[in-house]
């Protein structure tokens, strides 16, 4: 009787206990099922091209991306890096197929043509919400508009050519910087000894061949030349068919012929630099970004740096490149891409990768540091404050067919450092050329 009494008093307890085994054994079924309706969200992974590599460059590049995933725990960045003499045509190739990317670095010299064919984004909704853009010098902004004074790219950093030079052999020999393309010249000749390879000028042969070569003309050309449109004059001709052209042209050849390396008529930029820091030679004309691999490879005491030589009326042409990112028109993360690149055109972002790449900070205060005013940088700052001297002159990029002048100027160059080709034929050439284009584009 005990026994039954016992288990009518367990009964409801014990259905009290199943009851609620139940319940809890549902809810957790449905909290198990509700967590995977709702799995954590997939990260953005945005891909990411750079054109213009180099160790120190990069390195600090990847630094960046890392702090920048670690502060956007939802995005992921791919970083490709195509071959070096092949990146600028690898990227517009991606873009014209419609591969998977979302930022590409984009050029002045790349600019039109990925522009004027539609690949790019348009970044002005995103530059009215961006106060950093005010902050910016003249030319980044004039470079990150030079297409329709559109923004299809924000520059990462300004390139403009400087003179190095070996310091120890100057010194040994108690020879005066350069000042002029003819000074140039007899420097060069009396620092070259062919029999223990040693030049005296680091020449620019190859596909980049175009950028000296117009250079020495337009500055034997003076003040005549359209800073606007520096193929030609102020009077409409061409800077091939100034007075002085044939003069620039022929000292452009002894330059070469009598104190540069023979095999630099096909010099890129890699050799160039190596050349210089390898004791081949003596004086290197280059963008800042070459600072870097010298520091690495000579003693400060070993080199030194000065403003651009001039022509015969005293004034020397400059252009100033950009290089910088712009977003892909098939990314699918258009917001997120434009975060990550305001986030690397941040004041104190950009001036850690100028200062890795040896490049010059794209924000207007970049020429009041101190490390323009002494030292490697110092020339830019002199030639700033110098316009008269020193004039700026834009590239002819905007026109449709300047990568065929690009190429011409190599291809055809070469034949006239060769001396296969006379002086009056390039120079009828180029001048004929320029019409041509100037015509076409309705100028």
């Amino acid at each position: 009787m005990k026994r039954s009494l016992f288990y009518k008093a367990l009964y409801p307890l014990s259905l009290i206990i199943m009851i609620s085994f139940i319940g809890g054994c549902t809810n957790n079924r449905g909290q198990t099922e509700e967590t995977e309706q709702t799995p954590a969200p997939a990260k953005v992974i945005l891909k990411v091209v750079q054109s213009l590599m180099s160790p120190k460059r990069t390195a600090e590049l990847e630094r960046l991306i890392e702090l920048f995933e670690a502060d956007n725990p939802g995005i992921a960045i791919e970083l490709i890096s195509p071959n070096y003499d092949t990146a600028d045509a690898d990227i517009l190739t991606m873009l014209e197929q419609n591969q998977e990317v979302d930022i590409v670095e984009v050029r002045d010299i790349t600019v039109y043509a990925m522009a004027e064919k539609g690949l790019l984004v348009s970044l002005e909704k995103y530059i009215s919400g961006w106060s950093n853009y005010m902050l910016l010098s003249e030319n980044s902004r004039l470079m990150a508009r030079a297409v329709a004074d559109i923004i299809y790219y924000i520059p990462s950093s300004l390139y403009q050519v400087q003179l190095y030079y070996r310091k120890d052999w100057f010194d040994a020999k108690a020879l005066q910087v350069p000042e002029t393309w003819e000074q140039l010249f007899f420097v060069s000749k009396q620092l070259t000894k062919p029999e223990i390879e040693q030049y005296g000028y680091a020449f620019r042969g190859g596909r980049g061949a175009a950028n000296p070569l117009s250079a020495i003309i337009q500055d034997y050309n003076g003040n005549n030349v359209n800073a606007d449109d520096s193929m030609f004059n102020l009077d409409g001709s061409t800077i091939f068919k100034g007075e002085r052209a044939a003069e620039a042209l022929e000292l452009y050849r002894k330059i070469y012929v009598e104190t540069s390396h023979p095999a630099s008529i096909d010099w890129g930029f890699n050799e160039q630099v190596q050349a210089f820091t390898d004791g081949k030679a003596a004086i290197l004309i280059q963008d800042t970004d070459v600072i870097p691999s010298i520091q690495d490879k000579l003693s400060r005491n070993q080199w030194a740096t000065a403003p651009l030589p001039a022509g015969p009326e005293g004034v020397s042409h400059f252009n100033v490149g950009a290089a910088g990112w712009g977003i892909a028109l098939q990314s699918k993360h258009k917001n997120e891409a434009w975060a990550f690149i305001s986030y690397l055109s941040s004041l104190e972002r950009n001036r850690d990768f100028a200062d890795a790449a040896g490049v010059i900070s794209i924000y207007s205060n970049a020429l009041d540091e101190e490390k323009y005013s002494t030292g490697t940088y110092a020339p830019y700052k002199l030639m700033a404050n110098d316009p008269i001297r020193y004039q700026g002159v834009k590239r002819p990029t905007h026109y449709t067919n300047y990568d065929v002048y690009f190429e011409e100027a190599a291809v055809i160059g070469r034949k006239y450092l060769q001396d296969t080709v006379s002086t009056e034929a390039i120079l009828d050439h180029f001048n004929d050329f320029w019409l041509k284009q100037k015509k076409l584009e309705g100028d």
